[in-house]
């Protein structure tokens, strides 16, 4: 854990260098951008609310093959709680808090938990890696832009996520008990994979949180009144989607912000709006999570386990 955090230290340090070494070689083209309409600050934080909605209905979903039903302020609460946590603790520790509670909640195992968050992460990537492709086709075929290098991320991604689903064997278990639970969280992937309920709410929520983030995004440029394209908004909210593969920094931060950086180099955007939109779009989260966040923890935490009105709803 002490090596793991020394890394991340040192990769956030060089993020960080990196964005000073760029802010000041491009300081003039900061200082040119204002906030035009403080109104579109609303819809920005409207927008993120229901973000987080949407990631809590498919925790909901996802969680119904393993008999669990989750009430709007359990589900909405821990991905709060969650994402809140992540900024807080290292590589995702919000996972940790999430597992944790539904295990002494809901009695759900730490084995079913991780068999449930990867199938939910098969399922979110793989539309985000499907929407990936449409919009660098999209952009080839309208403004003449390809990166091959991004097609193949993102094809690659879609394949091997398709094949997983499709193709993933049921493997018997050996008398060795720590490989048994690898293979139980591999095994338990089949009990939400005939599951085509939960995959086709999950799949669906995915793509509307897709269109969400960009609307959210598209808003955050209106602010500083940058006109854009939804097609370029689209292409940066997938791409800033991906972060959260390598999200080895609390929160993603910096990962999200170099991302999207690279991507505005691709689609030929000045990497200062870009930039400016991004960290705008951080600071409205963080408020919202760190306002919202301890007052889920002490709802749950108090919360009552009243068994006869759980068995009522279940």
């Amino acid at each position: 854990m002490k090596n793991k955090r020394i890394f991340q230290i040192l990769v956030l340090i060089i993020l960080f260098a990196w964005f000073a070494v760029y802010f000041y070689q491009n300081i003039d083209e900061f200082r040119q951008l204002r906030i035009v309409n403080a109104w579109y600050l609303i819809p920005m934080i409207l927008f993120s609310i229901v973000a987080s909605v949407n990631n809590g209905l498919i925790l909901k979903f996802f969680l119904l093959p393993f008999g669990v039903l989750l009430k709007f302020k359990e589900y909405f609460g821990l991905v709060i709680i969650n994402s809140m946590t992540n900024y807080l603790t290292p590589l995702r520790g919000g996972i940790a808090v999430k597992a944790i509670y539904l295990k002494k909640r809901h009695q759900l195992s730490y084995t079913h938990f991780l068999s449930m968050f990867a199938g939910m992460n098969i399922v979110m990537f793989l539309v985000t890696s499907f929407v990936g492709i449409v919009t660098v086709l999209l952009f080839r075929y309208i403004y003449g832009i390809f990166n091959a290098l991004v097609f193949s991320i993102f094809l690659l991604l879609f394949l091997l996520l398709l094949g997983v689903m499709m193709f993933s064997p049921k493997i018997k278990e050996t008398k060795y008990r720590l490989i048994n639970i690898f293979i139980n969280v591999l095994n338990g992937w089949h009990l939400v994979k005939h599951h085509k309920r939960a995959i086709f709410f999950t799949g669906f929520i995915a793509f509307i949180n897709i269109a969400i983030m960009t609307f959210g995004m598209f808003f955050s440029f209106r602010v500083f009144g940058i006109e854009i394209a939804l097609l370029q908004v689209l292409f940066l909210s997938v791409m800033a989607g991906l972060s959260l593969l390598i999200s080895i920094t609390p929160g993603g931060l910096g990962i999200t912000e170099t991302i999207v950086a690279f991507t505005a180099v691709v689609i030929q955007m000045p990497v200062s709006e870009v930039l400016a939109v991004s960290i705008l779009s951080r600071f409205i989260n963080l408020g919202l999570l760190f306002i919202l966040g301890p007052i889920f923890s002490y709802i749950l935490m108090n919360q009552k386990n009243d068994k006869n009105e759980e068995n009522n709803i279940l």
